[in-house]
């Protein structure tokens, strides 16, 4: 995530927090599904380039946006991914308690 101006940032990510929020919440059990998750992850990716062209997501972000099929067929790839993207959009919310962790981190 980078960051360039503070309120588009931050509304940038608290768009994707949500975004990612609703993706994670749809069902993915058939391949059905996953088709209508593909359809709204192109509906997201394209608000955001809209919105925000200048907001770099992390790249394991990618990879949930690219892998409804496998998430769909494979449910530990499913919950591994959805850790990850909880986390991130932890991060997202609260950038300055990363920061923070970061620092920290280096005293030691």
């Amino acid at each position: 995530m980078a960051f360039s101006d503070n309120s588009t940032d931050e509304m940038a990510a608290e768009f994707l927090a949500g975004e990612l929020e609703r993706l994670m919440s749809l069902p993915l059990d058939t391949l059905q599904q996953a088709r209508h998750w593909d359809s709204e992850c192109a509906e997201v990716l394209a608000a955001l380039e809209t919105r925000f062209p200048c907001f770099n997501l992390e790249h394991h972000v990618w990879h949930f946006f690219a892998d409804a099929d496998i998430r769909q067929r494979d449910p530990g790839c499913r919950q591994q991914q959805h850790r990850a993207i909880a986390d991130y959009i932890t991060r997202l919310r609260r950038p300055h308690l990363v920061r923070a962790d970061r620092d920290v981190s280096r005293l030691f």
